[in-house]
């Protein structure tokens, strides 16, 4: 699913950009190095060339780092929620999560549910 910014703290940015700093711009779950903020494409191949030159031509996209919420609830911003993921990793993990994501989604925006709360995904 996009990412709507208005469900985010307005110091979003910033948070995420700790995130992936503290891990060092490489990804928290396959280890994957990642391009650094302001890093230029030249750049970011020459650090990689050795173990990932090929696989950053053809698919650079697998080489952005993101932030990833655990529980889904982007106000969440607790450091143990948050992990700094590839972007392959993270949409792995959303796709896993997304009916739990369709309902936080709905319950976010008003939807009430016919069942008790233990009948939540």
């Amino acid at each position: 699913m996009p990412m709507n910014p208005k469900d985010y703290p307005p110091n979003w940015k910033v948070i995420a950009l700790e995130v992936k700093e503290a891990a060092n711009w490489i990804c928290e779950n396959c280890h994957r190095p990642c391009r650094r903020q302001g890093e230029s494409k030249r750049e970011f191949r020459n650090r990689i060339a050795v173990w990932h030159q090929i696989e950053f031509d053809d698919k650079p996209q697998r080489f952005t780092l993101t932030v990833a919420h655990l529980n889904h609830t982007p106000m969440d911003c607790d450091r143990s929620n948050l992990k700094a993921w590839c972007s392959v990793c993270h949409c792995t993990y959303d796709l896993k999560q997304l009916n739990l994501k369709k309902y936080l989604k709905r319950e976010r925006n008003g939807q009430l549910s016919l069942f008790s709360e233990t009948a939540n995904p």
